[in-house]
C-alpha cells in the first residue's frame, strides 16, 4: 500500500479509532488520523499511512482550518453539550427572538478568543482523558484554549417536532469545538441549547465531496488510485524546489544547498529571505527532504547555501 494521505468519510456511529483500526487490519498499514471526529459526527477525517505519518507535525494549523455544518437544537443543553449527553437544563418558555437578534449574536463568535473545551472531550487532564473523568462522575475543569472563527453563517431556522433548530455553517480554525459554540449560543440567546448534528465538510483543501466512504474501507477496497487518496509526494503546502540527481545525492547526505543547485520553483515565489519550508523534489517528482533556511555563518560568499536540511526520507525508509 503506498505511502500517502486518505481522505476519509468517516459515518456516524463509529470513533476515529475505529477508522484507523479497520484500515490497519484491512490493509496492513501504519497509520494515523490528523483531527478527532466524535462518534455523533460524520464527514472529514484525515488518515496517513505510511510513511505519510511522518508529514503530520509539517502542516501548520492554518493549513488544516475546518468548515462544519451543524445543527444547534434549542430549548434544552445537555452535561456533553450535543446530544449524545444527558440534559442538564430546559427551557419552559417560548423561544422568541428575532432574525436580526440571532445575527447579531452570532457576530459574538466570528474572531478570535478564548474558548472553554466542553469537559466530555478528548484532552488530557493528569494522563487521563477528560470524557473519561465526566462519565466517571469527577469534576472536570478544562483551561480556555485561544480559538478563531472566520465566519458563522445561519442556513436555516426551523422548527421541528416542536423544536426550535438553527442549521449553521461555521469556518474555524483547528481545535474549535462547535460543541462549545453550540452550547455558548445556548445560553447567550438565553435558552439553552445543545449540538444535535455535525458535518465536518472540509480540513484544510480536502473536502467530503472526495471522501472515501467507510463502507469501501470495511470492504478492503482498494483507494491508491482513487482521487480520495494524495500521494506522498502531493501533500505538502510548501512551495516546491526540483534539483537534479546531483543535487539529489548531496541532499540524501543532509548538506545545505544553495540557490545554483535548484533547477526549477513550483508553487510560491522563493525570496532570499524565505522564512517558511521548502520541498526537495527529484527529477521524478518524488520528495526528497524538507529543507528550511539556514543560519547565516556571517563569511559572505558567492556560493554560501541558503537551505540546510529539517527532515529527509530515505529512499528506502519504512
Amino acid at each position: 500500500m503506498p505511502d500517502g494521505l486518505l481522505v476519509v468519510y468517516k459515518p456516524i456511529g463509529c470513533s476515529s479509532h475505529d477508522v484507523i483500526a479497520k484500515i490497519r487490519r484491512m490493509y496492513k498499514v501504519k497509520c494515523g488520523h490528523a483531527g478527532t471526529l466524535d462518534p455523533m459526527a460524520q464527514g472529514v477525517l484525515l488518515v496517513f499511512t505510511g510513511r505519510a505519518l511522518k508529514l503530520i507535525n509539517f502542516i501548520t494549523p492554518e493549513h488544516l482550518d475546518k468548515t462544519y455544518l451543524m445543527k444547534v437544537t434549542l430549548g434544552s443543553t445537555t452535561d456533553s453539550y450535543d446530544a449524545t449527553g444527558q440534559v442538564t437544563e430546559t427551557f419552559d418558555g417560548p423561544i422568541d427572538f428575532s432574525n436580526e437578534q440571532l445575527i447579531s449574536v452570532l457576530r459574538n463568535f466570528v474572531g478570535s478568543y478564548e474558548q472553554v473545551p466542553p469537559a466530555f472531550s478528548a484532552i488530557k487532564v493528569g494522563g487521563k482523558r477528560a470524557y473519561a473523568l465526566a462519565r466517571a462522575g469527577e469534576e472536570v475543569k478544562l483551561a480556555s484554549r485561544k480559538v478563531h472563527v472566520t465566519s458563522i453563517r445561519l442556513v436555516q431556522d426551523f422548527v421541528a417536532n416542536d423544536t426550535r433548530n438553527l442549521l449553521l455553517r461555521v469556518h474555524c480554525s483547528r481545535g474549535t469545538y462547535v460543541r462549545s459554540i453550540a452550547h455558548d449560543l445556548g445560553q447567550k440567546l438565553g435558552c439553552g441549547g445543545h449540538l444535535s448534528y455535525l458535518l465536518r465538510e472540509r480540513v484544510g483543501k480536502w473536502a467530503f465531496t472526495n471522501a472515501f466512504p467507510f463502507w469501501k474501507i470495511e470492504k478492503g477496497l482498494d483507494f491508491s488510485q482513487t482521487e480520495s487518496f494524495i500521494d506522498f509526494s502531493e501533500i505538502l503546502p510548501f512551495p516546491r524546489l526540483m534539483v537534479n540527481r546531483e543535487c539529489e545525492t548531496k541532499i540524501r547526505n543532509g548538506l545545505p544547498i544553495g540557490f545554483k543547485d535548484i533547477s526549477k520553483v513550483e508553487g510560491d515565489h522563493l525570496h532570499e529571505d524565505q522564512s517558511g519550508l521548502v520541498q526537495i523534489i527529484s527529477e521524478d517528482g518524488k520528495l526528497v527532504a524538507i529543507y528550511g533556511p539556514r543560519k547565516k555563518s556571517g563569511q559572505p560568499g558567492k556560493n554560501q547555501a541558503k537551505l540546510a536540511a529539517v527532515r529527509v526520507f530515505p529512499e528506502n525508509e519504512a
